[in-house]
């Protein structure tokens, strides 16, 4: 896969279809890597240019400035546009998903003239404001992951073997999905880097508000921590058995999509739509595609 040199950082991507097509840009999570879209692609519509990033920490995506250390979510969106203007492609129906996902959001809501069709997948947008208090700590609950690596104990067990919870929340997050060991493997290679450990903690610590973000994110993060309308049509999907993530928060968001937002719930699946349901993940692609 080829790499793209940007102001902070070296990112591996798949660009595949004629440079002509529209663009199509698919945006993998935690934790995972590109190859959780084949799927999909294969189920997609011939003619598109289809652009597949790695997210930093990941594979052979790396920070090369070290002011710009960081996991938080407007790291990984300036990545994300970062890429696309140096491929001068755009706007670009973007898809996302967990990570992914969050930094689809963010991309949509910093930039909308780049991008004019969103779907995002299993990790909703918003604060939660309008959750219940139970419904607050059910979702807490689901997430104990993310506040053990807040800790010192957890942070430095995940470091020591970011394996284990890696296979764990394969295991755990969608019940149902039978990865093949050769899939596993290649996500285990992809996450063995020097980078990976320090990007999930940082990315799960800012997000906790544990953890200062980089100044070189400073103005981005602080229009992001304001919760902005997406004003791009977005469907979002979500199956009902996700192990990490609970409806309500995507059942309680439409007020923050200006142009309209269409939830799907996927009845019986878990975190892992891409690899669990590639048609559903298309459909909605191509449903947008089509306006």
């Amino acid at each position: 896969m080829p790499i793209m040199r940007t102001p902070h950082a070296e990112l591996e991507y798949l660009d595949e279809g004629p440079t002509d097509g529209r663009p199509v840009v698919l945006v993998h999570g935690f934790p995972d890597e590109p190859s959780t879209w084949d799927g999909v692609v294969a189920a997609l519509p011939e003619g598109l240019r289809v652009i597949r990033p790695t997210l930093r920490g990941v594979g052979r995506s790396r920070v090369i400035d070290p002011l710009a250390r960081s996991g938080q979510v407007a790291a990984l969106a300036t990545d994300l546009l970062d890429l696309i203007r140096a491929l001068e492609v755009g706007p670009v129906v973007l898809v996302g998903h967990d990570w992914g996902a969050r930094a689809a959001h963010a991309a949509a809501s910093i930039s909308p003239a780049l991008v004019d069709r969103l779907v995002t997948i299993s990790t909703a947008y918003g604060p939660g404001s309008d959750l219940t208090p139970r419904e607050r700590l059910h979702d807490a609950s689901v997430a104990w992951y993310r506040y053990w690596l807040c800790t010192s104990a957890g942070a430095d067990a995940f470091r020591a073997n970011p394996q284990a919870l890696v296979r764990w929340a394969w295991d755990d997050w969608s019940p149902r999905l039978e990865l093949p060991s050769a899939e596993m493997s290649r996500i285990l290679t992809a996450v063995d880097t020097p980078q990976f450990a320090d990007t999930v903690v940082h990315y799960y610590r800012h997000g906790a508000g544990e953890a200062a973000g980089s100044s070189v994110y400073a103005q981005t993060q602080a229009l992001l921590d304001t919760w902005p309308t997406i004003d791009v049509p977005t469907t979002f999907l979500i199956g009902t058995e996700d192990g990490c993530e609970t409806l309500p928060p995507a059942r309680t968001n439409a007020s923050l999509f200006s142009a309209g937002r269409r939830l799907i719930e996927l009845d019986g699946l878990g975190h892992f739509i891409p690899r669990e349901a590639p048609s559903a993940v298309a459909e909605a692609i191509v449903r947008q595609l089509e306006g």
